[in-house]
């Protein structure tokens, strides 16, 4: 009765000496496919897959998040600086309270070292638009683009202590970039920044500073906005210009802020190459290595900065909406009183106004009769005109303008202004609007159980339209 049991045990034995010695061979002829791929390129069918996309033309980009913003943003960014110039611009961004990006050379960068820390000390992003410059350098081969934003990265880094991850293609990436360029510099955790809106400051040597203000008035809005200005040498007119940009965007209720990572960036689509390039599979793969291998050296402490700020964030943001939730409840009921100097006081239960933001919000036709004008609304047009005293406002909720008018005449036009069309009223801020209608508002109290606001209006606006 043993012997059957003796006998399988044997069998066995056999089998899992038989299967031990596949094993081993299996794992020996393994490591030659994978050294052969090593030496000459990965040939595996995923990594031919790869280079036949990206040698085809294809954009292969990682997906990613971005942050946008509430309000209508303008990000102001300056390339081929430093120069004795950017001190200029700077002092200009200082005094209207604005900040902006600069893209830097890492040969002007070792010129002004000094301008560097200034512009990372007060709060401007700094971004590498390579070492020299030189296109031909640049775009005859990715390895040479890459060596020179590792070079000005470097200089960045002993200078500010800082490394862009920022980038900006001399002459932009359209006609200069192929796929391959994008793929690379994605896989190394850079950001490819164009723009959307050009100053026109560098179409030609001295460029008038009417001319660039043409442009960029003549330019269309959208509610983010990248201008490409420069502050290299012989752009005194864009500094000449900066102030009335500025004022310009500031009063179309724009927002000014500089780049960062989270910010979607303004990226050309891919056009013919103007660059006599090829890229072969080893090479391809040899920059692949070399950018990963930066991507893995650099990119994990930015990685855990960027997660731990955003667990702040969620923080922060549980904290604010456990704050705002108290805050409303116990506001919820809370009148508005509207005392008009010299013409009367008149309230709006909590449900006809609304407070966010730090700031009052009302129905348009509410405020204007309340106050002794008129509203007539176009229903086919979505337009609404308010008249008082001697002004006239158009509020346009399509193209989301207004127009004021005085006595008649057309004197200033608002785009991307506050309006907002709730259960078929227009909800408008009321200090902006008491503003446009040539008043001001004198008291503001916001309190737990008060809420109080004293406007007066010049005595001649009070005429009303037979």
């Amino acid at each position: 009765m043993r012997f059957p049991v003796q006998r399988a045990t044997h069998w066995q034995k056999r089998i899992q000496l038989i299967v031990v010695t596949l094993l081993l061979v299996s794992l020996f002829l393994s490591t030659i496919p994978a050294q052969a791929a090593e030496d000459q390129g990965d040939s595996t069918p995923e990594g031919q897959d790869l280079y036949q996309k990206l040698k085809a033309g294809k954009r292969l980009l990682d997906a990613k998040s971005y942050e946008t913003p509430e309000q209508p943003t303008v990000y102001l960014t300056f390339d081929d600086g430093p120069s004795k110039l950017t001190g200029k611009v700077l002092d200009i961004l200082e005094k209207e309270g604005v900040k902006a990006t600069f893209f830097a050379l890492g040969e002007q960068a070792q010129a002004q070292p000094d301008m560097v820390k200034r512009i990372v000390k007060e709060g401007h992003s700094l971004g590498n638009h390579s070492y020299n410059h030189v296109y031909k350098e640049l775009y005859g081969d990715f390895q040479t683009f890459w060596e020179q934003v590792q070079h000005s990265e470097d200089i960045f880094a002993d200078i500010a202590d800082v490394r862009p991850q920022l980038v900006r293609a001399p002459g932009g990436t359209y006609t200069n970039f192929d796929a391959y360029y994008y793929y690379l510099m994605d896989q190394a955790g850079y950001t490819m920044v164009d723009w959307n809106v050009d100053s026109g400051d560098s179409k030609r040597a001295h460029v008038p500073a009417d001319e660039i203000w043409q442009t960029v008035k003549a330019s269309p809005l959208e509610h983010e906005i990248t201008i490409l200005f420069h502050d290299g040498t012989g752009h005194e007119s864009t500094v000449e210009i900066l102030p009335k940009v500025i004022d310009y965007y500031k009063k179309l209720g724009y927002a000014f802020a500089p780049l960062t990572t989270q910010v979607k960036p303004r990226q050309f689509p891919l056009g013919k190459s103007k660059w006599s390039r090829s890229m072969s599979m080893p090479h391809f793969q040899s920059l692949l290595k070399a950018t990963q291998q930066y991507a893995s050296a650099h990119l994990p402490q930015a990685d855990q900065d960027q997660k731990e700020a955003e667990q702040q964030l969620v923080q922060m943001t549980k904290v604010a909406r456990e704050e705002s939730a108290q805050i409303l409840s116990a506001r919820s009921l809370i009148p508005l009183q509207v005392h008009i100097v010299g013409g009367g006081t008149f309230t709006l239960q909590s449900s006809e106004y609304q407070f966010r933001s730090n700031r009052i919000e009302l129905p348009l036709r509410f405020l204007i009769e309340k106050i002794g004008g008129q509203v007539e609304w176009q229903a086919d047009k979505k337009i609404a005109n308010a008249h008082y005293g001697v002004y006239d406002l158009e509020y346009d909720l399509s193209a989301r303008s207004i127009r004021v008018y005085t006595l008649g005449t057309c004197v200033n036009t608002y785009f991307l202004a506050d309006m907002e069309l709730q259960d078929g009223k227009i909800m408008v801020p009321l200090r902006k609007t008491v503003d446009l209608l040539g008043g001001q508002i004198t008291e503001s109290i916001i309190e737990p159980s008060r809420r109080e606001v004293s406007m007066t209006f010049p005595t001649v606006l009070f005429v009303q339209r037979k």
